[in-house]
């Protein structure tokens, strides 16, 4: 009738194990000798491995001068803008009937 309890509880099984672990260190001094050459080197094999295109290659490298170079053409094109406005103003001052009338062709 009273039978023992067989299965103690699990919460304390687990505790126990994981003490037991954390008394036990493992020895990792073999795993980190020369580790990031090891990485260094399995990254270059890996690199070869999956060759891509050389246009691929190339265009990201090249990504920065080409942004620089969007950025030097919008500042340029404002600038280009910021005269042909103002070169406007001053031919519609100096002429206005010669001005109005081209712009009467719409």
């Amino acid at each position: 009738m009273n039978e023992p309890n067989l299965n103690p509880d699990p919460d304390a099984m687990l505790d126990g194990l994981f003490a037991r672990a954390r008394v036990q260190r493992p020895d990792t001094t073999a795993a980190e000798y020369a580790f990031e050459t090891r990485l260094m080197a399995r990254l270059r094999e890996k690199r070869l491995q999956d060759s891509e295109s050389i246009w691929a290659t190339v265009s990201w490298r090249l990504a920065p001068i080409f942004a620089a170079c969007v950025i030097g053409l919008v500042v340029w094109h404002s600038e280009v803008v910021n005269e042909l406005e103002a070169a406007e103003q001053l031919v519609y001052v100096a002429n206005p009937n010669t001005f109005e009338r081209w712009n009467g062709l719409d």
